[in-house]
C-alpha cells in the first residue's frame, strides 16, 4: 500500500518494496511477429491520457484508464449499466438510498478482495481532487452518506430520491483503501501505485508517448484476448493510419474522416463504427457585459456584449448549415444535431428540430437586435482533438461571416485549449461533449455553473437558463422514468431551442480500424479499450 507523508515508512522505502516482483513490459518492436503470437496487442492511440489518476479529470483521453481501474457498475459498448464490481443494485428506504451488492470474487490485482470499504474510500476521495479542468464531482454530489453494511454490501444515501445512481457509478473508479488517506495524483503519475481493479495492470507509461499494460491475473471478469497491451500515442492522423497499414500497429482509434472509405475497401482490415453519444457544440459567453474577443464592425472593443441578446444567439444558429458540414466537412461520418444526444435517446425532445439554415432570417435577427452592420468575434477550437475539428471551425466562421459577423478562427492543441476554456479565456468556442444520458449532458454542459453543487462543470462560458435548470432539478428527484424524461426534454426545448444559450451542431461517429483477424468493439464514448479488442 501507499503510505501517507506522515506515516513511519518513508515513501522511498515503500517505492523500493512495491517494485519487488514487478516486471516492466517493454514496447514491442514494430512488426514483431513473435509478440503477436504471444498474444500482445500493439495499438495506435490518438490521444494520451493527461493523468494516470482515474479520479482526476473527466475527459475522453482518460477512457483508457478504464482498462486498469474498474467501476462499481460496468458499462456496455452502447453506454448501458451492467454488473461490474457490483453484481446488483436497487433503491431502498423509499428511494432515499441505493444498495449495491459486491461480487464475492471481486479482487484487486494483488489478490486482495474488493470490499465495501474500498468503494466508500473511492467515493470519498473524488470530491477531494483539486486542480482538474473537468472533475468527477458531479457523479458523487447526490451522495450524502455511505454506509458499509458488511464487506459485500454498501448503501449510498441521498437527500431525496435520486434515479441516476447506477449511471453515476459507471464513472467512479474503484481503488484500494489500502492506498491510504494521503493518496495524491502525483502518486499515480509517478507509477507509485501498483494496485489495480481492472482487467489489466499498468506496467509503464510516458505521457504523450505510450501506455503499456499487462493482463491482470486476478481479474474476476471475462478474460481479455491479449496478454499485454501496448498503446503507442500517434497524434497525427496520417501517421496513425500509416502505422496501421504498415503493420506497425494492429489497431487504431479515431480513423480520420478522409480515410474511412479507403480503409473500408481494404480486405485486410476490419473497420468498426458506432454512433457517438456525443455532440459537437458551440458555447457562447453570455455572462459578461464585455467579452474578450468581441469587437464592433470596425474592429473596436465593445462595451455591450451582443451575445447576451437571444436574437443574436439565434441569428448565429440560423446562419450555420449543419447538413453541409456533415456532408462536406465530416464526409457523412456524423449526423446533424438538435439535441444534446442523438434523437431517440431517452430525455431528448422530438419537438426540438434541427435549426434550419436561413441566412435572411439570421440577418433580420441581427438587425432587430441593433447590429445591422454586424460585429466581429474570434471562434476558438482545438486542432488535434476531434476529427476535422479545425475544418469544422473554419466552416462555421465562413457561415457567420456571410451574415455580417466577421469571424476569425484561433485553434489550440487539446492540452492547451481546455485549461484556457476553463479560465473563461474565450468568447465563443467549438468543442465536443459526450455523456451516458441527457441528464449528465445537461448537468455538466448546459446547467448554470455552480461549483458547490457540482453543476455546470463543463460550462466554460457561464451561459445560463434558470427556467430550464428548474425543470432539471425537478427531473433529478423524479423516480418515474417517463415523467423524468419529459422534464429533461422540456428543459432542452427552453435552453437549446427558445433561449439558444448553446448550439448543437452534429453528433460524430467513432470509427476504429484493425488488421484482420483483430477487431475492435466500438464504444459510444470513443473509448479504445484493450479488453474490447479481440483476435478472430
Amino acid at each position: 500500500m501507499i503510505l501517507g507523508r506522515n506515516n513511519v515508512m518513508k515513501r522511498s522505502e515503500f517505492l523500493r518494496l512495491s517494485m519487488a516482483g514487478v516486471t516492466l513490459v517493454a514496447l514491442p518492436r514494430p512488426g514483431a511477429a513473435q509478440a503477436d503470437a504471444a498474444g500482445d496487442l500493439r495499438a495506435g492511440l490518438k490521444l494520451s491520457p493527461t493523468s494516470m489518476d482515474p479520479h482526476f479529470r473527466l475527459s475522453g483521453e482518460q477512457n483508457l484508464l478504464r482498462a486498469i481501474h474498474a467501476r462499481l457498475v460496468g458499462m456496455t459498448p452502447d453506454g448501458k449499466p451492467e454488473p461490474g464490481i457490483a453484481q446488483s443494485w436497487r433503491p431502498v428506504n423509499d428511494g432515499l438510498a441505493w444498495e449495491f451488492t459486491i461480487r464475492r470474487d471481486a479482487t484487486f490485482s494483488d489478490g486482495s478482495p474488493i470490499t465495501a470499504e474500498d468503494v466508500a474510500y473511492s467515493i470519498a476521495r473524488v470530491p477531494t481532487i483539486e486542480g482538474s479542468a473537468g472533475a468527477y464531482h458531479i457523479f458523487v454530489r447526490a451522495i450524502t452518506r455511505t454506509e458499509v453494511k458488511d464487506a459485500h454490501t454498501i448503501l449510498l444515501h441521498t437527500a431525496s430520491p435520486y434515479p441516476f445512481m447506477a449511471e453515476d457509478m459507471t464513472e467512479v473508479a474503484i481503488i484500494a483503501k489500502a492506498l491510504g488517506p494521503n493518496l495524491r495524483t502525483a502518486d499515480f503519475n509517478s507509477q507509485a501505485v501498483k494496485i489495480f481493479s481492472g482487467p489489466y495492470t499498468l506496467t509503464d507509461f510516458r505521457f504523450g508517448e505510450f501506455v503499456a499494460m499487462q493482463r491482470n491475473l486476478h481479474w474476476f471478469g471475462a478474460r481479455p484476448s491479449f496478454e499485454t497491451a501496448n498503446f503507442k500515442v500517434i497524434a497525427s492522423d496520417s501517421s496513425r493510419m500509416a502505422a496501421l497499414l504498415a503493420g506497425d500497429v494492429q489497431a487504431v482509434d479515431e480513423v480520420a474522416v478522409p480515410d474511412i472509405a479507403r480503409l473500408r475497401r481494404d480486405a485486410a482490415l476490419n473497420v468498426t463504427q458506432i454512433a457517438g453519444m456525443r455532440v459537437m457544440y458551440i458555447s457562447m459567453d453570455m455572462d459578461r457585459d464585455v467579452s474578450p474577443q468581441i469587437r464592433d464592425a470596425n474592429g473596436q472593443p465593445m462595451t455591450r456584449n451582443p451575445l447576451k441578446d437571444v436574437r443574436v444567439r439565434q441569428a448565429l444558429s440560423f446562419a450555420i448549415n449543419r447538413a453541409a458540414i456533415v456532408d462536406r466537412v465530416m464526409e457523412g461520418a456524423a449526423t446533424v444535431a438538435s439535441n444534446l444526444l442523438p434523437d431517440g435517446t431517452p430525455g431528448t425532445s422530438s419537438a426540438l428540430g434541427v435549426t434550419p439554415f436561413d441566412v435572411e432570417r439570421a440577418r433580420g435577427l441581427l438587425t432587430a437586435a441593433g447590429y445591422p452592420n454586424g460585429f466581429q468575434l474570434t471562434l476558438h477550437a482545438t486542432n488535434d482533438r476531434y476529427p476535422n475539428d479545425e475544418k469544422v471551425a473554419q466552416a462555421i466562421a465562413q457561415y457567420w461571416t456571410r451574415i455580417g459577423v466577421k469571424t476569425d478562427v484561433a485553434t489550440l492543441p487539446n492540452a492547451a485549449f481546455f485549461p484556457a476554456a476553463a479560465r473563461q479565456t474565450f468568447s465563443v468556442f467549438a468543442a465536443q461533449y459526450g455523456a451516458d444520458n441527457v441528464s449528465y449532458a445537461y448537468r455538466a454542459l448546459v446547467h448554470t455553473y455552480d461549483r458547490e453543487r457540482g453543476l455546470g462543470t463543463a460550462n466554460r462560458t457561464r451561459h445560463s437558463s434558470p427556467r430550464a435548470d428548474a425543470l432539471v432539478a425537478e427531473a433529478l428527484r423524479e423516480m418515474d422514468e417517463t415523467k423524468r424524461n419529459g422534464l429533461l426534454a422540456q428543459a432542452s426545448e427552453i435552453a437549446i431551442g427558445e433561449e439558444a444559450i448553446i448550439h448543437m451542431i452534429y453528433h460524430p461517429a467513432y470509427v476504429y480500424a484493425a488488421r484482420k483477424p483483430v477487431s475492435v468493439t466500438p464504444y459510444y464514448n470513443g473509448a479504445f479499450l484493450p479488453q474490447a479488442v479481440t483476435r478472430g
